[in-house]
């Protein structure tokens, strides 16, 4: 029972559906790999050499890594937290008024 609540749920409701989704995404994705000559091996290796060199960019050690992430916390921080007041301030009280979920009416 467990193995096909876990086959349901990657597979999804109609299994043969699913497959031909994957079969036309494999044939689309496959054709553009071709067009633009790269092989599956070559894109893999570029997603690990592109996530190996963001690692290097970001630190060497994981106390760097921290402290560049929190630096550019502040830095972004700097620039979103005022405009967020701005839009807050100019948008007014009301301008959230009908995106709430407890809105209460009135007869």
């Amino acid at each position: 029972m467990a193995d096909n609540d876990l086959s349901r749920r990657i597979i999804g409701p109609q299994p043969r559906r699913t497959m031909i989704k994957l079969v036309i995404a494999s044939i689309v994705v496959g054709a553009f790999l071709a067009f633009w000559g790269v092989s599956p091996r070559e894109f893999w290796s570029g997603v690990f050499d592109f996530f190996r060199g963001l690692l290097g960019w970001l630190g060497d050690s994981v106390g760097e890594i921290l402290t560049n992430l929190f630096t550019y916390f502040l830095f972004g921080a700097a620039i979103v937290i005022p405009f967020w007041i701005i839009v807050r301030v100019v948008n007014g009280p009301g301008a959230r008024r009908g995106a709430s979920t407890d809105v209460t009416r009135r007869d």
